[in-house]
């Protein structure tokens, strides 16, 4: 009777504990969402890779760094940092450091550095940055780079030529690449610049004949490299500016031989509304496949980008230099596989497998077209045509 009694006892307390026990502790908790941002090269061009955002189920934040070509041994500092890459900024978050025989790092928090709470959609939208250094005594070499959250390239983007004025040999491009808050990265690349240079850039208000004041100012163009990359969010008044102003801004750039000297231009060229006046602009990509999936274009300041969308302008003529064996590179008026409802006018070698694809807009262009693989739909991508 004693031992049934116990019995009837322990069963009670163990129902007891169950009533008054809280939710159990998720010790493995799944990742819920994903997000993969692209580390770009930089001080060594073999070297690049991706950063991924997971979000996990315990509200914490893992996030994956996965380089290639890392030099063995080597132990590579890692950090989120506050702005775009063209502005720089302090350290808000120290990532995991990238072990050079694997070329992986991770780390899993919910929180910065300061102790302010981090999220995964707080990261999606975060105003910032990620350096992979060569080591903790050198941080000042980068080995890969790449914005994240909102500044995050979209692959829209537009270039425009920059011909050579007072000094003979110097010319090249500006970049206008989309972010995903709306802002632009601008990225000017002369070549025949003097080595040890430093040369001041400005948009200008009006076109070329009429000239006129700044009205914002660009990083100067590094004479060694040839680049500058600026980002690009206000006018010089304050003014907020988007991407989508910049398209038709009435406006010039002026890059000049240095600060002593601006009254040398080395390079200018029209931009916004007055692109294309006078004699028509040539632009240039590369595009190869990857696997069934996507065109990837590289060139006008793209580099590697997966089924971009473009921006393209009536009179200009764009290349394509094909190498994607199967996959018929087709410009097209209605999005799609097959041959159907393909764009020729203007167009040469249209569905080309290996070659060049050329594309001289003609006026009546219509303002969308696409680009499109004939046998897979995901090899694709929008040209906007503009006036």
């Amino acid at each position: 009777m004693k031992k049934a009694l116990t019995l009837i006892a322990l069963a009670g307390f163990i129902m007891s504990c169950e009533n008054e026990s809280t939710d159990p502790i998720d010790d493995n908790p799944v990742v819920l969402r994903s997000k993969t941002y692209a580390l770009q090269a930089v001080a060594n061009p073999q070297i690049d890779g991706t950063a991924t955002f997971n979000e996990n189920s315990d509200g914490t934040v893992t996030i994956d760094l996965d380089l290639r070509n890392t030099p063995a041994g080597g132990q590579h500092p890692a950090h989120i940092h506050f702005n775009t890459a063209a502005e720089g900024g302090d350290v808000a978050l120290t990532l995991g450091t990238v072990d050079g025989d694997t070329g992986e790092s991770t780390v899993t928090t919910d929180q910065f550095n300061d102790g302010t709470a981090l999220t995964y959609e707080g990261l999606l939208a975060f105003d910032g940055y990620i350096n992979v250094h060569l080591s903790s005594a050198e941080l000042s070499t980068l080995v890969a780079q790449g914005d994240i959250g909102g500044n995050e390239l979209t692959g829209q983007s537009i270039s425009y030529d920059l011909n050579e004025r007072d000094v003979a040999g110097i010319s090249g491009f500006a970049h206008f690449r989309e972010r995903e808050n709306g802002s632009t990265l601008v990225t000017i690349e002369l070549t025949g610049t003097p080595a040890g240079g430093s040369h001041p850039a400005h948009i200008h208000e009006n076109d070329l004949a009429t000239t006129g004041p700044v009205t914002v100012g660009l990083n100067p163009v590094n004479g060694d490299t040839g680049y500058s990359n600026t980002q690009v969010e206000e006018l010089v008044d304050g003014t907020a500016v988007s991407y989508d102003d910049l398209l038709t801004i009435d406006a010039y750039i002026n890059v000049h031989l240095s600060d002593a000297d601006l009254a040398t231009i080395v390079a200018q060229g029209n931009i916004g509304s007055n692109f294309g006046t006078g004699t028509g602009q040539s632009f240039s990509y590369d595009v190869v496949n990857s696997g069934a999936s996507a065109y990837v274009f590289t060139g006008e300041g793209l580099n590697n980008n997966s089924n971009p969308d473009l921006t393209l302008k009536r009179g200009s003529t764009y290349t394509f230099n094909v190498t994607a064996p199967g996959h018929p590179f087709l410009i097209k008026s209605v999005q799609g596989t097959g041959t159907g409802n393909t764009y020729n006018d203007g167009v040469t070698n249209n569905g080309a497998v290996s070659g060049t694809v050329t594309f001289t807009v003609p006026a009546n262009a219509p303002d969308t077209l696409f680009y499109n693989c004939e046998f897979h739909l995901s090899m694709t991508g929008t040209l906007t045509i503009v006036d």
